[in-house]
Protein backbone atom coordinates (compact mmCIF):
# COMPACT_ATOMS: atom_id res chain seq x y z
CA UNK A 1 0.00 0.00 0.00
CA UNK A 2 1.33 3.23 -1.02
CA UNK A 3 0.93 6.48 0.90
CA UNK A 4 -0.63 9.36 -1.02
CA UNK A 5 1.29 12.11 -1.82
CA UNK A 6 -0.45 15.24 -0.86
CA UNK A 7 0.25 18.32 -3.20
CA UNK A 8 0.98 21.06 -0.79
CA UNK A 9 0.26 25.29 -0.45
CA UNK A 10 3.02 25.76 2.44
CA UNK A 11 6.32 25.88 1.25
CA UNK A 12 9.95 26.44 3.28
CA UNK A 13 12.11 29.53 2.00
CA UNK A 14 15.56 27.56 3.07
CA UNK A 15 17.47 31.35 2.84
CA UNK A 16 15.24 32.54 5.78
CA UNK A 17 15.63 29.22 7.67
CA UNK A 18 18.22 29.23 10.61
CA UNK A 19 17.07 25.66 11.57
CA UNK A 20 15.41 26.56 15.04
CA UNK A 21 12.93 24.30 16.50
CA UNK A 22 9.64 26.84 16.74
CA UNK A 23 7.66 24.97 13.90
CA UNK A 24 8.59 21.31 15.31
CA UNK A 25 7.23 22.04 18.65
CA UNK A 26 4.39 23.36 16.80
CA UNK A 27 3.25 21.11 13.78
CA UNK A 28 0.44 18.77 15.01
CA UNK A 29 1.18 15.88 13.03
CA UNK A 30 5.45 15.70 13.51
CA UNK A 31 5.97 16.73 9.66
CA UNK A 32 8.58 18.77 10.17
CA UNK A 33 12.35 17.69 10.71
CA UNK A 34 15.36 20.08 11.12
CA UNK A 35 18.27 18.29 9.14
CA UNK A 36 21.96 20.11 8.93
CA UNK A 37 20.56 23.43 10.51
CA UNK A 38 16.93 23.81 7.95
CA UNK A 39 13.98 22.80 8.29
CA UNK A 40 12.36 20.11 6.27
CA UNK A 41 8.83 19.11 5.45
CA UNK A 42 7.74 15.85 5.05
CA UNK A 43 4.66 16.10 2.23
CA UNK A 44 3.13 12.81 3.38
CA UNK A 45 2.06 13.93 6.74
CA UNK A 46 1.93 17.65 6.07
CA UNK A 47 -1.89 19.03 6.49
CA UNK A 48 -1.31 22.72 5.20
CA UNK A 49 -2.64 23.45 8.40
CA UNK A 50 -0.23 27.21 8.49
CA UNK A 51 0.80 26.37 11.75
CA UNK A 52 4.50 26.66 10.80
CA UNK A 53 3.36 29.93 9.27
CA UNK A 54 2.31 31.72 12.35
CA UNK A 55 5.22 30.14 14.41
CA UNK A 56 8.08 31.00 13.02
CA UNK A 57 9.99 34.35 13.56
CA UNK A 58 12.63 34.31 10.50
CA UNK A 59 9.29 34.14 7.96
CA UNK A 60 10.69 31.12 6.67
CA UNK A 61 7.50 29.73 5.86
CA UNK A 62 5.13 30.62 3.54
CA UNK A 63 1.79 29.63 0.90
CA UNK A 64 1.61 29.34 -2.16
CA UNK A 65 -1.62 30.80 -3.94
CA UNK A 66 -1.96 32.63 -7.42
CA UNK A 67 -1.20 36.58 -8.67
CA UNK A 68 -4.46 38.82 -9.55
CA UNK A 69 -2.79 38.48 -13.55
CA UNK A 70 -4.88 35.24 -13.20
CA UNK A 71 -7.40 36.41 -14.52
CA UNK A 72 -5.51 36.93 -18.29
CA UNK A 73 -5.56 34.00 -18.87
CA UNK A 74 -9.67 33.31 -19.23
CA UNK A 75 -11.92 34.96 -21.25
CA UNK A 76 -14.63 35.41 -18.50
CA UNK A 77 -13.93 35.30 -14.97
CA UNK A 78 -15.87 34.38 -11.62
CA UNK A 79 -15.00 34.76 -8.35
CA UNK A 80 -16.07 32.50 -5.52
CA UNK A 81 -15.32 34.98 -2.32
CA UNK A 82 -15.14 33.42 0.84
CA UNK A 83 -17.30 34.56 3.70
CA UNK A 84 -14.37 35.79 5.54
CA UNK A 85 -13.89 38.66 3.12
CA UNK A 86 -16.97 40.21 4.28
CA UNK A 87 -15.00 40.60 7.82
CA UNK A 88 -11.63 42.09 6.81
CA UNK A 89 -13.39 45.56 6.37
CA UNK A 90 -14.66 48.41 8.75
CA UNK A 91 -18.27 49.73 9.05
CA UNK A 92 -19.52 47.35 5.92
CA UNK A 93 -22.91 47.55 6.06
CA UNK A 94 -23.96 45.92 2.52
CA UNK A 95 -21.84 42.47 1.27
CA UNK A 96 -22.99 43.43 -2.04
CA UNK A 97 -20.75 46.27 -1.84
CA UNK A 98 -17.45 43.70 -1.59
CA UNK A 99 -19.18 41.75 -4.37
CA UNK A 100 -19.59 45.23 -6.80
CA UNK A 101 -15.86 45.55 -5.72
CA UNK A 102 -14.58 42.51 -6.88
CA UNK A 103 -15.98 43.13 -10.48
CA UNK A 104 -14.62 46.91 -10.80
CA UNK A 105 -11.17 44.39 -9.61
CA UNK A 106 -11.47 42.83 -12.83
CA UNK A 107 -13.82 39.47 -12.64
CA UNK A 108 -17.00 39.03 -15.20
CA UNK A 109 -19.20 37.36 -11.94
CA UNK A 110 -19.04 36.47 -8.44
CA UNK A 111 -20.34 33.77 -6.83
CA UNK A 112 -20.60 33.15 -2.96
CA UNK A 113 -18.92 30.57 -1.37
CA UNK A 114 -21.41 31.11 1.69
CA UNK A 115 -24.57 30.38 -0.84
CA UNK A 116 -22.93 27.15 -1.59
CA UNK A 117 -22.51 26.79 2.15
CA UNK A 118 -26.16 26.96 2.06
CA UNK A 119 -26.59 24.20 -0.13
CA UNK A 120 -24.51 22.06 2.20
CA UNK A 121 -25.86 23.16 5.10
CA UNK A 122 -29.32 21.77 3.68
CA UNK A 123 -27.90 18.46 2.28
CA UNK A 124 -25.54 17.82 5.78
CA UNK A 125 -29.33 18.36 7.87
CA UNK A 126 -30.65 15.71 5.83
CA UNK A 127 -27.68 13.27 5.67
CA UNK A 128 -27.27 13.10 9.11
CA UNK A 129 -31.09 12.51 10.23
CA UNK A 130 -31.23 9.94 7.84
CA UNK A 131 -28.17 7.72 9.29
CA UNK A 132 -28.18 7.77 13.19
CA UNK A 133 -25.87 4.73 12.81
CA UNK A 134 -23.26 6.46 11.93
CA UNK A 135 -23.19 9.36 14.82
CA UNK A 136 -21.24 11.19 15.28
CA UNK A 137 -20.58 12.76 12.18
CA UNK A 138 -17.53 15.00 11.48
CA UNK A 139 -17.58 18.33 9.03
CA UNK A 140 -15.70 18.02 6.35
CA UNK A 141 -15.33 22.21 5.72
CA UNK A 142 -11.85 22.46 7.28
CA UNK A 143 -9.42 20.54 4.66
CA UNK A 144 -6.76 20.89 7.25
CA UNK A 145 -9.19 18.86 9.71
CA UNK A 146 -9.83 15.81 6.97
CA UNK A 147 -6.35 15.68 5.96
CA UNK A 148 -5.47 15.20 9.88
CA UNK A 149 -7.77 12.50 10.15
CA UNK A 150 -6.41 10.61 7.47
CA UNK A 151 -2.82 11.36 8.57
CA UNK A 152 -3.14 10.37 12.36
CA UNK A 153 -6.64 9.45 12.85
CA UNK A 154 -7.82 6.92 9.87
CA UNK A 155 -10.30 4.68 12.06
CA UNK A 156 -12.52 8.29 12.02
CA UNK A 157 -12.68 8.47 8.53
CA UNK A 158 -15.90 6.85 8.21
CA UNK A 159 -17.29 9.56 10.30
CA UNK A 160 -16.79 12.25 7.66
CA UNK A 161 -19.69 13.69 6.23
CA UNK A 162 -19.73 12.35 2.69
CA UNK A 163 -20.44 15.88 1.22
CA UNK A 164 -18.24 18.58 -1.27
CA UNK A 165 -16.97 21.27 0.36
CA UNK A 166 -18.35 24.68 -0.32
CA UNK A 167 -16.00 26.24 -2.29
CA UNK A 168 -16.21 22.91 -4.75
CA UNK A 169 -20.07 23.20 -5.00
CA UNK A 170 -19.60 27.19 -5.39
CA UNK A 171 -17.60 26.19 -8.17
CA UNK A 172 -19.06 23.67 -10.15
CA UNK A 173 -22.30 25.68 -9.87
CA UNK A 174 -20.71 29.11 -10.69
CA UNK A 175 -19.16 27.14 -14.22
CA UNK A 176 -22.70 26.09 -14.75
CA UNK A 177 -23.69 29.53 -15.11
CA UNK A 178 -21.54 31.09 -16.65
CA UNK A 179 -21.22 28.84 -19.61
CA UNK A 180 -25.30 29.11 -19.78
CA UNK A 181 -25.00 32.41 -19.69
CA UNK A 182 -22.24 33.48 -21.92
CA UNK A 183 -22.18 30.30 -24.42
CA UNK A 184 -18.11 29.77 -23.43
CA UNK A 185 -16.68 26.66 -23.03
CA UNK A 186 -15.63 25.34 -19.85
CA UNK A 187 -11.72 26.01 -20.40
CA UNK A 188 -12.59 29.57 -21.33
CA UNK A 189 -14.03 30.29 -18.35
CA UNK A 190 -11.31 30.92 -15.15
CA UNK A 191 -13.08 29.95 -11.62
CA UNK A 192 -11.41 31.99 -8.81
CA UNK A 193 -11.60 31.35 -5.28
CA UNK A 194 -10.29 33.70 -2.55
CA UNK A 195 -9.22 32.55 0.03
CA UNK A 196 -8.60 32.94 3.84
CA UNK A 197 -5.95 29.48 4.45
CA UNK A 198 -3.64 27.27 3.04
CA UNK A 199 -5.55 24.20 3.57
CA UNK A 200 -7.96 25.61 0.78
CA UNK A 201 -5.16 26.85 -1.52
CA UNK A 202 -3.89 23.03 -1.16
CA UNK A 203 -7.45 22.10 -1.83
CA UNK A 204 -7.93 23.44 -4.88
CA UNK A 205 -4.05 21.85 -6.30
CA UNK A 206 -5.83 18.42 -4.69
CA UNK A 207 -8.99 18.07 -3.84
CA UNK A 208 -10.18 15.23 -0.91
CA UNK A 209 -13.23 13.54 -2.29
CA UNK A 210 -13.23 14.58 -5.86
CA UNK A 211 -11.04 13.48 -8.96
CA UNK A 212 -10.32 17.09 -10.03
CA UNK A 213 -11.30 20.61 -8.41
CA UNK A 214 -13.36 23.11 -10.69
CA UNK A 215 -11.48 25.68 -9.18
CA UNK A 216 -8.66 27.09 -11.49
CA UNK A 217 -7.03 29.67 -9.20
CA UNK A 218 -6.76 31.10 -5.61
CA UNK A 219 -6.04 34.57 -4.44
CA UNK A 220 -4.73 35.06 -0.95
CA UNK A 221 -7.12 38.03 1.14
CA UNK A 222 -4.57 39.63 2.12
CA UNK A 223 -3.44 40.37 -1.61
CA UNK A 224 -6.11 41.39 -2.55
CA UNK A 225 -7.51 43.37 0.50
CA UNK A 226 -5.35 46.73 -0.59
CA UNK A 227 -6.46 46.46 -3.72
CA UNK A 228 -10.13 46.37 -2.58
CA UNK A 229 -10.01 48.90 -0.15
CA UNK A 230 -10.30 52.01 -2.85
CA UNK A 231 -12.47 50.24 -4.68
CA UNK A 232 -15.04 49.54 -2.16
CA UNK A 233 -15.66 53.63 -2.23
CA UNK A 234 -16.80 53.46 -5.63
CA UNK A 235 -19.13 50.39 -4.99
CA UNK A 236 -20.52 52.25 -1.85
CA UNK A 237 -22.24 54.67 -4.50
CA UNK A 238 -24.11 51.87 -6.49
CA UNK A 239 -24.04 48.23 -5.30
CA UNK A 240 -25.19 45.51 -7.54
CA UNK A 241 -27.39 42.97 -6.27
CA UNK A 242 -25.02 39.99 -6.36
CA UNK A 243 -25.57 38.46 -3.32
CA UNK A 244 -27.21 35.20 -2.92
CA UNK A 245 -26.17 34.14 1.24
CA UNK A 246 -28.30 34.88 4.17
CA UNK A 247 -27.23 34.32 7.89
CA UNK A 248 -26.09 30.66 7.81
CA UNK A 249 -23.92 30.62 4.71
CA UNK A 250 -21.90 33.98 6.35
CA UNK A 251 -21.39 32.42 9.91
CA UNK A 252 -19.53 29.52 8.29
CA UNK A 253 -16.83 32.28 7.87
CA UNK A 254 -16.48 32.24 12.28
CA UNK A 255 -16.33 29.16 14.98
CA UNK A 256 -19.77 27.39 15.23
CA UNK A 257 -21.36 28.76 12.24
CA UNK A 258 -21.88 25.80 9.98
CA UNK A 259 -23.22 23.59 13.07
CA UNK A 260 -25.96 26.47 13.28
CA UNK A 261 -27.34 25.38 10.25
CA UNK A 262 -27.84 22.11 11.27
CA UNK A 263 -30.87 21.66 13.01
CA UNK A 264 -29.66 19.90 16.15
CA UNK A 265 -28.71 20.62 19.67
CA UNK A 266 -26.48 18.09 19.87
CA UNK A 267 -23.53 18.79 18.84
CA UNK A 268 -19.89 20.03 19.42
CA UNK A 269 -17.18 22.36 18.06
CA UNK A 270 -14.16 23.03 18.68
CA UNK A 271 -11.05 25.14 16.96
CA UNK A 272 -7.58 25.71 17.06
CA UNK A 273 -5.62 22.82 16.05
CA UNK A 274 -4.86 21.51 19.63
CA UNK A 275 -8.12 21.96 20.17
CA UNK A 276 -8.90 19.72 17.68
CA UNK A 277 -6.26 17.13 18.40
CA UNK A 278 -7.92 16.91 21.59
CA UNK A 279 -11.57 16.10 20.13
CA UNK A 280 -10.50 13.50 18.16
CA UNK A 281 -8.53 11.67 20.57
CA UNK A 282 -11.43 11.63 22.35
CA UNK A 283 -13.68 10.68 20.09
CA UNK A 284 -11.12 7.56 19.36
CA UNK A 285 -12.05 6.63 23.05
CA UNK A 286 -15.96 6.29 22.00
CA UNK A 287 -16.58 9.41 24.34
CA UNK A 288 -18.91 11.45 22.27
CA UNK A 289 -21.31 8.32 20.94
CA UNK A 290 -24.45 10.98 21.95
CA UNK A 291 -23.60 13.14 19.49
CA UNK A 292 -24.92 14.12 16.12
CA UNK A 293 -22.29 16.19 14.61
CA UNK A 294 -19.08 17.77 15.07
CA UNK A 295 -17.40 21.10 13.57
CA UNK A 296 -13.75 21.50 13.97
CA UNK A 297 -11.79 24.10 12.67
CA UNK A 298 -8.00 24.38 12.62
CA UNK A 299 -7.91 27.75 12.57
CA UNK A 300 -8.53 29.60 16.11
CA UNK A 301 -11.94 31.10 15.58
CA UNK A 302 -12.66 29.46 12.77
CA UNK A 303 -11.60 30.19 8.79
CA UNK A 304 -11.32 34.44 10.36
CA UNK A 305 -8.36 32.83 12.10
CA UNK A 306 -6.50 32.24 8.88
CA UNK A 307 -3.26 33.15 8.02
CA UNK A 308 -3.57 34.37 4.55
CA UNK A 309 -6.52 37.09 6.32
CA UNK A 310 -5.56 40.61 7.35
CA UNK A 311 -7.95 41.17 10.56
CA UNK A 312 -7.62 39.97 13.94
CA UNK A 313 -9.39 37.46 14.61
CA UNK A 314 -11.62 37.81 17.07
CA UNK A 315 -12.30 41.40 15.53
CA UNK A 316 -13.00 39.68 12.21
CA UNK A 317 -15.37 37.60 14.45
CA UNK A 318 -17.16 40.39 15.40
CA UNK A 319 -17.83 41.99 12.41
CA UNK A 320 -18.95 39.13 11.00
CA UNK A 321 -21.35 38.55 13.36
CA UNK A 322 -22.68 42.38 13.03
CA UNK A 323 -23.24 41.42 9.55
CA UNK A 324 -24.68 38.64 9.41
CA UNK A 325 -27.34 39.63 12.00
CA UNK A 326 -29.17 41.56 9.57
CA UNK A 327 -29.77 39.22 6.72
CA UNK A 328 -32.32 36.70 5.82
CA UNK A 329 -31.60 32.81 7.76
CA UNK A 330 -31.26 31.27 4.25
CA UNK A 331 -31.24 32.31 0.82
CA UNK A 332 -30.26 29.78 -1.04
CA UNK A 333 -31.52 25.85 -0.85
CA UNK A 334 -30.56 22.66 -3.15
CA UNK A 335 -30.74 22.84 -6.71
CA UNK A 336 -32.79 20.04 -7.95
CA UNK A 337 -30.50 19.32 -10.73
CA UNK A 338 -27.47 19.50 -8.14
CA UNK A 339 -25.71 16.06 -8.12
CA UNK A 340 -22.66 15.11 -6.18
CA UNK A 341 -20.19 13.21 -7.92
Amino acid sequence: MTTHKFLHSVYLKTDLCNGCINCIKRCPTQAIRVRNRKAAITSEYCIDCGECILICPHHAKASHYDRLDILNRYKYTVALPDPVLYSQFNNLSDINIVLTALIHMGFDDVYEVAAAAEIVSEFSQNYIKKHPERWPFISTACPSVVRLIRVRFPNLIEHLLPCNHPMEVAARLARKKAMEETGLPAEDIGIISISPCPSKVAYAYDPLGVEKSEINGVLAIKNIYPLLLPLLNVAEKNPMPLSRAGRIGVSWGTHGGEASGIDTDNYLTADGIENVIRVLEDMEDEKFNDLTFIELNACDGGCVGGVLTVENPYIAQAKLKRLYHNLPHVVTHVPKDLERK
